[in-house]
């Protein structure tokens, strides 16, 4: 089954137009100044809360990578499609500098061949660029309330088996990861907002008195 999906969306399922949206959308080094510029907006049009939405996204992405994608592809050490299948299309954007300018440049488009055993570096499971997608989702999906945001996490994945990087296994997986562990975080940080930024700095929080989740019930202390 994960064979046939993954044959379906990497061969079958092929556009020029999905090469180029779906091959830029995989390469985060295109996505750089993006975030750069994302990251000014958010604190110089939401102020505090714009800061702390950021520094919620860079801690959450850091715990997703370090302790929870990186143990789990070392313990696994799932190879990936085209480390373990021939004829997987790879699509990847061109290798040129600065990568924005990809945009507009030829995508390079190649074939995996006979499967090398020996092959180092399989790390195909779970998909880090589907987990911080999800991270960066949800998060945004309740920041700005536009629950457009939630695309993100399956146009990545989407893109991870297309370019031939991810099983659909691996990108379904790590999306249901990503909601698990996204959403621990969230209502961690919405307790941390309420019940002690609002201690520290009752004047942040007599402006902004919710982080993430303006209706969420927490569970009320005995010093409250």
């Amino acid at each position: 089954m994960d064979s046939h999906l993954l044959f379906l969306l990497n061969s079958k399922w092929t556009h020029p137009f999905l090469d180029r949206f779906l091959g830029i959308l995989s390469c985060m080094e295109f996505w750089f100044p993006v975030f750069g510029l994302g990251a000014f907006f958010l604190v110089w049009k939401y102020r505090v809360r714009g800061a702390a939405c950021l520094v919620f996204c860079a801690l959450a992405v850091l715990i997703n990578e370090e302790g929870v994608s990186q143990p789990l592809k070392k313990w696994t050490a799932r190879p990936r499609p085209h480390q373990s299948l021939e004829g997987v299309r790879r699509v990847d954007v061109a290798p040129i500098k600065p990568k924005i300018l990809a945009a507009v440049a030829p995508m390079q488009i190649s074939f995996s061949g006979a499967p090398n055993p020996a092959e180092p570096n399989k790390r195909s499971f779970p998909s880090s660029h589907t987990l911080n997608a999800t991270t960066l989702g949800l998060t945004f999906a309740l920041f700005f309330r536009a629950p457009l945001w939630l695309l993100l996490p399956i146009l990545m994945a989407w893109s991870r088996v297309y370019t031939g990087a991810h099983w659909p296994s691996d990108v379904l997986a790590s999306v249901m990861m990503g909601l698990f562990i996204n959403g621990g975080l969230i209502w961690g940080a919405e307790w941390f907002w309420r019940r002690r930024l609002s201690r520290l700095r009752p004047e942040w929080t007599g402006r902004w008195p919710f982080f993430l989740l303006p209706s969420f019930p927490l569970p009320q202390s005995k010093m409250d």
